[in-house]
């Protein structure tokens, strides 16, 4: 086994995001570092000089399943035979157990591996159900066979995407529960409303634009993996957002616009961006 790591960059903060790729880049023959936003070569001179890393980007945010089938090609040509995909608020508990566990595991069916996050009570075995990107090692072979990354999706589920397109070609996910992902995930707060505690996302209107148009996009694609009750939950979870925003979040109208926009873009079966 041959591993690339790439961690994907937006404004990262240096010195947290550092730490925590260091909780896996020792383990990792190949480290690509890519920037969704501009940087400064500086911020990674911890890595700069190593030969194992690659620093992509031109600070262009080209959304992650761009960013990821980018790091595909590298890995090939640096003869690599997995890929790892990391966020830059990820870190990792005892990572090197977790690369042990999968170079001694012996199914050819299985194409992506995945561990818990945050320290998540689950069984170890086969899934089949979609997995988080961080943390998630594919083999390239599965990648190269089914496609890679779904680029249109740019942001929002291109991990769930993946998984289904995985399982749906008949291969398999396996989780291991010896490891631990930390994730910090972004910039949610908890905010205090007639005596309930309130989880408030504070997501971006591009992010919110993504989630609810590629939501629905997937149920086109994998039409026998979404029932009626999973439509309509998805649908009141879109009505109770926009009543949080109106309530809670800054910039409600772009938001609000960029979730009706998504849903109707998803309805029609659109991939327009952003």
């Amino acid at each position: 086994m041959k591993l690339a790591t790439v961690v994907v960059t937006y404004h990262p903060d240096i010195p947290t995001t550092i730490q925590n790729i260091l909780s896996y880049t020792q383990h990792s023959e190949l480290l690509i570092i890519w920037n969704n936003s501009s940087f400064n070569i500086e911020d990674w001179k911890v890595f700069a000089n190593s030969r194992q890393t690659i620093i992509c980007g031109n600070g262009e945010n080209i959304g992650l399943g761009a960013a990821y089938n980018k790091a595909i090609t590298l890995a090939e040509e640096h003869d690599c035979t997995h890929l790892m995909t990391m966020d830059q608020d990820s870190q990792f508990e005892n990572f090197s157990h977790y690369k042990k566990q999968i170079e001694t595991f012996n199914d050819p069916r299985v194409g992506i591996f995945t561990c818990p996050i945050n320290n998540d009570i689950s069984k170890a075995g086969y899934r089949s159900a979609t997995v988080c990107q961080s943390g998630s090692i594919y083999t390239l072979k599965m990648l190269k066979e089914i496609g890679g990354f779904q680029e249109d999706f740019f942001i929002g589920m291109v991990d769930a995407e993946m998984s289904l397109r995985a399982l749906e070609n008949g291969y398999k996910i396996y989780q291991f529960t010896e490891s631990n992902l930390i994730q910090h995930i972004g910039s949610g707060r908890t905010v205090q409303f007639l005596g309930k505690k309130i989880t408030v996302s504070d997501y971006s209107p591009l992010r919110h634009y993504y989630d609810s148009r590629n939501r629905i996009l997937m149920w086109n694609e994998f039409s026998n993996d979404f029932d009626t009750k999973h439509k309509l939950q998805h649908f009141w979870s879109r009505a109770k957002l926009i009543i949080k925003i109106l309530l809670f979040e800054n910039q409600k109208r772009e938001k609000i616009l960029a979730i009706i926009r998504g849903t109707f873009n998803g309805i029609l079966n659109r991939t327009k961006p952003f």
